[in-house]
């Protein structure tokens, strides 16, 4: 690893980006130190997620999350390399694949700076629901950092913007489906059983679109303390929806 590269990972993407697409004799030390940062950070990430089950899910955790990222970068960079050169950037393989390792590399050194945050807010006692928004945040946010670099190494020229929503719709849709088949994370403490993986439950995309029907069903319904009497059967209905979900996390073990 490259104390050099890995500054310029998180302070100077655009000449690592530059580097990476003019395939400069440094890229072998650029990819070199960006698998040590995936295998770092990730990891590290990982296991601190795992840290609210505790036992092997830490383990679980610190393996999961790097396998995801290099999973999706080896499913992305031959579709990256495709849309380049159809968008008129006929970039090397070489290249391409140095720029996918740098910007998972920088996601995940983003994720190395979350991981002591998230793990003194577990144990100061942060409930489950708070500690996957926060989790998600924090992918959100070292997912815009890898993005950053990947649409830096685009250059300036004709197509860029097509080129670049081309790649951020590839590495969104590959990055999720491959998180949604190697979950769960985050666990809750008295899960009983601590599966490495869930059930195969359909696809990513067919989740999100589940979560946003029940946002759209649920949302416009009136809650009120002293609500009528006529509404305390869907208020009931609720309640008993709650416990339904509750006992089917218990049962499958988190998200």
């Amino acid at each position: 690893m490259s104390a050099t590269v890995l500054a310029r990972l998180l302070r100077a993407p655009g000449e690592i980006a530059r580097a990476c697409r003019d395939d400069d004799p440094e890229v072998r030390a650029i990819a070199a130190t960006s698998l040590a940062s995936i295998a770092l950070g990730a990891a590290a990430f990982g296991g601190v997620l795992g840290s609210f089950r505790g036992g092997m899910q830490i383990l679980y955790g610190a393996a999961k999350v790097p396998l995801a990222v290099l999973a999706t970068l080896a499913l992305a960079a031959p579709a990256f390399h495709a849309l380049a050169a159809v968008l008129g950037r006929p970039w090397p393989m070489r290249s391409i694949v140095a720029l996918a390792l740098a910007s998972a590399g920088r996601s995940s050194l983003v994720l190395l700076a979350f991981a002591p945050a998230l793990w003194l807010m577990l144990d100061l006692g942060m409930g489950y629901h708070t500690a996957a928004i926060v989790a998600s945040g924090a992918y959100a946010v070292a997912g815009f950092a890898a993005l950053s670099l990947l649409v830096r190494g685009l250059g300036e020229g004709k197509g860029r913007v097509t080129t670049a929503i081309a790649f951020i719709s590839v590495f969104f849709a590959v990055g999720g489906q491959t998180a949604w088949i190697l979950r769960p994370y985050l666990v809750r403490p008295r899960a009983v059983n601590v599966p490495f993986l869930r059930d195969r439950e359909g696809s990513f995309a067919e989740a999100v679109l589940t979560s946003l029907t029940s946002a759209a069903i649920y949302s416009d319904r009136p809650y009120r303390i002293d609500a009528p009497a006529e509404s305390d059967g869907w208020e009931r209905g609720r309640s008993t929806r709650s416990r339904e979900v509750e006992e089917d996390f218990e049962e499958e073990g988190g998200q």
